[in-house]
C-alpha cells in the first residue's frame, strides 16, 4: 500500500513542475552486526530536486545543493522488512569533461523506519540520521552512475545506537 501510495503521488506531479528534477534508484548491501549472520540489500528511490541558485560563490565552484526525498526499503533476513522515508540535502561537485562529468557530494538529513530493529541491531529510535557520501559520473547530461556509503544512526540520542551502514550503486535519470 505504501508502495502505490508513493507511486501515485510522483505520477500526478506534473512534468513541467519538476523540469530539472530527477530520480534515484540504489541498491546496496548492509552487513549483520555479528560475523556469521547474513547480510541484507538495501533499496531506495529518492526524488532529487537540484535547488536553483543565483551565480554566487558556491556556483562558480562548480558547487550545488540537491535536495533528496526518498523511499527506502531494507530487505532483513529475517520475516520483517523494514521501510523508511528520508529527506536529505547533498552538497555537490561536479567536474566536467567533454562528454561526461565526475561527481562528489555529501550530506546529512533525517530519517524514520517503521521499526526499531534492523538485522541484529537495535536502532534505539525510529528516527535516525541519514549521513551519504557519494561519488561517480553523469553522462548525456541526463545519466548519472554512482557508488554511495550511507550510515544511519541516532547519533546517541537514544539508550541504544546499533546503527548501520549501507554500500550501493545507483543509476539516476535527470529531466
Amino acid at each position: 500500500m505504501k508502495n502505490l501510495f508513493i507511486i501515485v503521488g510522483l505520477a500526478i506531479i506534473p512534468l513541467s513542475a519538476v523540469a530539472d528534477w530527477g530520480m534515484s534508484y540504489s541498491l546496496g548491501q548492509t552487513d549483520p552486526k555479528w560475523h556469521g549472520s547474513d547480510n541484507a540489500r538495501a533499496h531506495r528511490l529518492a526524488l532529487v530536486y537540484p535547488l536553483p541558485m543565483q551565480e554566487n560563490l558556491l556556483t562558480r565552484n562548480r558547487l550545488g545543493i540537491n535536495l533528496e526525498l526518498a523511499y527506502h526499503y531494507w530487505q532483513d533476513y529475517t520475516p520483517s522488512d523494514n521501510h523508511g522515508v528520508s529527506i536529505i540535502p547533498l552538497l555537490t561537485y561536479q567536474y566536467p569533461f567533454d562528454n561526461l562529468s565526475l561527481f562528489l557530494e555529501g550530506g546529512i538529513g533525517i530519517t524514520y523506519i517503521d521499526s526499531e530493529h534492523y538485522l541484529d541491531r537495535s536502532l534505539g529510535s525510529h528516527w535516525q540520521f541519514e549521513d551519504k557520501l557519494g561519488a561517480g559520473i553523469i553522462f548525456q547530461k541526463h545519466h548519472k552512475l554512482g557508488l554511495s556509503f550511507t550510515h544511519y544512526s541516532n547519533a546517541n540520542l537514544a539508550n541504544e545506537n546499533d546503527g548501520f551502514n549501507v554500500i550501493g550503486l545507483s543509476y539516476g535519470y535527470f529531466w
